[in-house]
Formats: C-alpha cells, sequence, structure tokens
C-alpha cells in the first residue's frame, strides 16, 4: 500500500506586521467591505425616490424623496457608528499584542491592524460610498445636452437618486436654476463622507465611553466590597475585644 505523501503545512499570514503595500491593500479590501451596505442603502432609497417622483401633487413628491434621503442619511449614520465601535474593539486588542510584544511575547498573526479604529477611516469609507456619485456626475455634465448624456442621467437617477433629482428640483421649479449643471451634483458626495466620518468616531466615542462606564462601575463594586470587608473585620476586632476585656473582668 503506498503511503500518502505528507501534507504541506499551510502557510500562516501574519496580518499583525504587514509591509507597506500589504497595509494599504488590506485597507483598500476593508474601507470597500464597510462601504458596501452603506451604498446599498443609498440605492435603495433612490429606488423609493425615484418611485415617489411618479407622484403628480409637487409638494408631496419632494417631501417624499426629502424622507428618502433622510432615511439614507439615518442608515448610513447607524452603520458607521457599528464600524466605529467593531474598529475601536479591535484597536484595543491591537494596544494589547503591542505592549506584549514589548515584554517580549510574540503577537498574534491573526490581528488584522486594517481593522483598528482610526479616525480618518470614517471620511475614507464615506468617500467609497460616493464614488457612483462622482463617476456619474461627472459624466452627466460632461454629457449634459446629448442623448448619451440623458441615458447616464437616467442611470445617475437610479443609481444615485438622492443626489441627482434635489437638482433637477431646482432645475424644474426654481428659474434662476434653470439650465443648472451637473456637475453641481458632485457636491453631494460630500454628505456621506461628513456623515460617516463623524458617526464613525461617534460610534468608537459610545464605545469608549461605555467601557469606562462599565470600569467604574466594577471599581465601585470593589470599592464597597473592600468597605464592607474592612468594617467587618473591624466589628470582628471589636467585638474580640470586648469578650477579652469581659473574661479579663471575671478573672479579677
Amino acid at each position: 500500500m503506498l503511503n500518502e505523501a505528507p501534507k504541506k503545512p499551510k502557510k500562516k499570514i501574519d496580518y499583525a506586521h504587514p509591509n507597506g503595500w500589504q497595509l494599504f491593500w488590506r485597507l483598500q479590501k476593508e474601507g470597500w467591505r464597510r462601504a458596501i451596505t452603506p451604498a446599498l442603502m443609498y440605492f435603495f432609497m433612490s429606488l423609493l425616490m425615484l418611485a415617489s417622483q411618479a407622484v403628480t401633487i409637487v409638494w408631496l413628491s419632494i417631501v417624499l424623496g426629502v424622507a428618502c434621503i433622510a432615511g439614507g442619511i439615518f442608515f448610513n449614520a447607524h452603520l458607521l457608528m457599528h464600524f466605529g465601535s467593531a474598529h475601536y474593539d479591535v484597536f484595543l486588542s491591537g494596544q494589547v499584542y503591542r505592549l506584549r510584544e514589548q515584554e517580549g511575547i510574540d503577537a498574534s498573526p491573526d490581528h488584522h491592524v486594517e481593522k483598528e479604529y482610526r479616525p480618518w477611516k470614517g471620511f475614507f469609507i464615506g468617500a467609497l460610498i460616493g464614488v457612483p456619485v462622482f463617476l456619474f456626475g461627472i459624466l452627466s455634465g460632461a454629457l449634459q445636452g446629448t442623448t448619451t448624456g440623458d441615458g447616464f442621467l437616467q442611470a445617475f437617477a437610479m443609481f444615485a437618486g438622492c443626489a441627482v433629482i434635489p437638482f433637477s428640483w431646482l432645475n424644474r421649479y426654481v428659474p434662476a436654476a434653470e439650465g443648472l449643471s451637473w456637475y453641481w451634483t458632485l457636491t453631494a458626495v460630500l454628505v456621506p463622507i461628513l456623515v460617516s466620518g463623524a458617526f464613525y468616531i461617534l460610534g468608537a466615542y459610545r464605545n469608549k465611553r461605555k467601557r469606562a462606564e462599565k470600569e467604574a462601575r466594577e471599581e465601585a463594586v470593589k470599592r464597597a466590597a473592600e468597605e464592607a470587608r474592612q468594617a467587618r473585620l473591624h466589628h470582628e476586632q471589636t467585638e474580640a475585644q470586648r469578650l477579652k476585656t469581659l473574661q479579663s473582668k471575671k478573672k479579677k
């Protein structure tokens, strides 16, 4: 019977000590991974917003459209707050590993440095969320007034209606803004960047505050337990001293 060739052990990837390029590409991967879900939320809200424009009552269609924009921003804020909190947990783990390395203990190679909290990462994720707006905004502005440009504008309204439809309201209902360049839609990229950056930092801050409150509660419990122990010891010593005094009096 032939012996099977021994399996070669899989090479273990060291995520804790990436070189410059490895860290760069891993940051891109993590950023895109985190940007997909908020981008999908904006996409769904854009579809709802596009459908709401079929309402013939102008003020109602605008109100419904604004509600869709608010919904997209809400989901964006909620998700980035969660991401900021999760990244802060990884950051604290990284701090522990680095302290151990200073003491001569090898850190875990499975620690993903690219997932650690950094204040700029929220803004970076927000910029990735705004990539469709950036691309469609440039193409729609460059081809404005052409048949191809109209096609890009329709696709723009479908994929990122939250960015283009408000400008179509200005173009349609405000005489001074008639013929507005679609390049102005590029300013809408600021919304996911600012919302993502602010709530990413807020998520990390809330995590930090919860940890501090938990540590304070645990410290208060320990302090109360220590005070109770000291009081009990004092009571026992006092009682023992009293009994000793009574016994000495009886002997006399």
